[in-house]
């Protein structure tokens, strides 16, 4: 009987940043892009922005950035 050897999958990185590194996270995005988180938002609604890797980080960055800030 053979025996096979499974692959472990690594399990996703988790980090933790908090409000300050979010905020850090978005100034260099929007440095990068040369436009405001908030017109950056604007243009993902309006369907202007590509689904590029930056793009998606972005956007997630950015939501969760706004769903801390209101429960603080």
């Amino acid at each position: 009987m053979k025996t096979t050897t499974r692959k472990k999958l690594s399990k996703p990185k988790i980090r933790r940043v908090g409000i300050a590194g979010l905020k850090k996270e978005l100034s260099a995005f929007e440095k990068k892009y040369k436009m405001t988180t908030e017109i950056f938002l604007q243009k993902v609604e309006s369907g202007e922005m590509e689904d590029t890797h930056d793009i998606v980080r972005w956007l997630g960055t950015a939501e969760t950035y706004q769903a801390i800030s209101k429960r603080a």
